[in-house]
């Protein structure tokens, strides 16, 4: 099988989407594309199906919701956890639909992050993606 194509619907403007980016870009060059390759990893393993939920904290991939169904991605870089969600919509059977992404600080501020994403994912519903 083919490996699913990411297609972005990350609103970019998003305080947390800033924050991670500006974290990123803080970071001394070796550290800053060290840590984006391992993102890029990330996002190659999720679009070729080879990451699974084992169950625990240390799993890559976490299905977090259901109503949309969204996934969150997982990755801790230096003191920082990365989080990334993507929703798979049936309506578009090969892709992986990129939501929003942020640094995790506190449960409170994840749920609302993760509330977020599951507005971009209505949003690109109702828009058909575009």
């Amino acid at each position: 099988m083919a490996p699913l194509a990411w297609h972005d619907h990350v609103d970019e403007g998003h305080s947390g989407v800033q924050a991670l980016d500006a974290w990123l870009k803080s970071l001394v060059p070796f550290s800053r594309n060290h840590e984006q390759g391992e993102i890029d990893d990330l996002f190659d393993a999720a679009s070729n199906g080879e990451l699974w939920d084992s169950g625990d904290e240390t799993t890559m991939i976490k299905p977090i919701r259901e109503d949309p169904e969204i996934f969150e991605l997982r990755r801790t870089a230096l003191s920082k956890k990365l989080r990334f969600y993507h929703g798979e919509p049936a309506e578009l059977p090969k892709a992986l639909i990129k939501l929003h992404r942020h640094i995790k600080t506190t449960n409170s501020d994840q749920q609302a992050q993760i509330e977020h994403a599951a507005e971009r994912y209505q949003d690109g519903r109702a828009t058909q993606w575009n």
